[in-house]
């Protein structure tokens, strides 16, 4: 892996890469059992990361194998049996088709171990530049960036793709612009304004919020996210919730009822977005609380004082769509021209196929 070269500064995004770089991707994220490198961006240092020890507990932001295999089998259990059916056809084929790419051992490059990474405004010498020192250090690997949407970062899959890069779908997301007037008229907008300015439940800052609430905000999380929804999830670790909360590599926010925490999200804002890769409440408690629609009226709220886009990131479609969220096609682009011709047919074809099935399968249900 590429070496730290140079002194990062003190904040945030530094700790994270030298504690990563020491300690590994499960120091922040659990189920991420990665190695970490890092290199220059041409937008400031970055990380890489690889995994080390392959299992079915991968958090997808780590593995590809959990991305395109594992994660989406999970979500087509849940949408009932024609799309499980179909999952299950492709499980096999797949499967292959990563192994024989050898997407298992990519390099992943701009990988902060989120659900969404916020990329910058690369330009074409840049991506040629950074492809070049990744490939000088570990020729014998596939690199992978993940998060390549067009409407977030104009003209980044056509400069990929140009570069011979291979844009594989990977998720449905939804995008919005808060600074749009039309958006506040929204009766589903204006309602869960409402809803958050309500005095039942007392909204904490990054300023706010005490250390020893931290526990009860990884509960809220993990309720919900690893629990409810997929152990696939990043399970952030005790440590990062630290690192949100002392240095706000997150900025965290958190919902109190009589005294206990009951709700949080953590919004990242980079490269003129926003967007939460953390967010969770205690779902023992009566929806009539309305405990997601404040997070999302707060993410919503913070996006327009800031002046910064919206990203939604993915999954409850309609909820996102009835507050602004427009639906856009994300891709994964792998790099696989220095490897074998095999490789390169199994990457094609893999692509062929996660075209064929997965996009229809995105488009409908996500």
């Amino acid at each position: 892996m590429i070496r730290l070269q140079q002194a990062l500064h003190p904040d945030a995004h530094a700790s994270w890469l030298q504690l990563a770089q020491r300690h590994g991707g499960q120091h922040w994220v659990s189920n991420a059992p990665c190695q970490i490198g890092v290199c220059d961006s041409g937008h400031g240092l970055m990380p890489v990361t690889q995994l080390q020890q392959f299992s079915a507990q991968d958090s997808y932001v780590a593995s590809p194998r959990s991305a395109w295999l594992r994660y989406p089998q999970a979500e087509a259990r849940r949408h009932g049996s024609r799309a499980q059916a179909l999952a299950t056809l492709a499980a096999s084929p797949l499967s292959g088709l990563i192994s024989a790419a050898r997407l298992d051992s990519a390099l992943l490059p701009g990988n902060w171990l989120l659900s969404t990474n916020l990329h910058p405004d690369w330009q074409a010498q840049e991506l040629t530049d950074l492809r070049d020192s990744l490939l000088s250090t570990q020729p014998e690997q596939p690199l992978l960036l993940r998060n390549v949407c067009a409407a977030a970062n104009p003209g980044l899959p056509q400069q990929l793709t140009a570069q011979g890069w291979t844009l594989l779908p990977a998720r449905l997301v939804y995008l919005c612009d808060p600074q749009s007037p039309a958006l506040w008229r929204r009766g589903n907008v204006k309602r869960d304004q409402t809803l958050l300015e309500q005095a039942d439940l007392r909204l904490l800052g990054p300023d706010d919020i005490r250390a020893e609430q931290l526990p009860q905000l990884q509960y809220c999380f993990r309720d919900l996210f690893i629990d409810k929804h997929s152990a696939l999830n990043p399970d952030f670790s005790s440590r990062f919730f630290r690192l949100c909360h002392e240095q706000r590599f997150l900025e965290l926010y958190a919902l109190e009822l009589a005294g206990n925490v009951v709700g949080c999200v953590g919004l990242y804002a980079r490269h003129g977005w926003l967007t939460t890769p953390m967010l969770g409440y205690d779902t023992r408690l009566p929806a009539a609380l309305g405990l997601y629609r404040r997070l999302m009226a707060l993410l919503l709220r913070e996006a327009r004082q800031r002046g910064l886009r919206l990203h939604y990131s993915a999954g409850a479609g309609s909820f996102k769509r009835h507050r602004g969220g427009e639906p856009q096609l994300e891709y994964s682009a792998v790099y696989a021209r220095h490897l074998s011709k095999r490789q390169q047919l199994a990457l094609a074809t893999l692509a062929a196929l996660l075209h064929k099935t997965a996009t229809p399968l995105l488009q409908r249900y996500g």
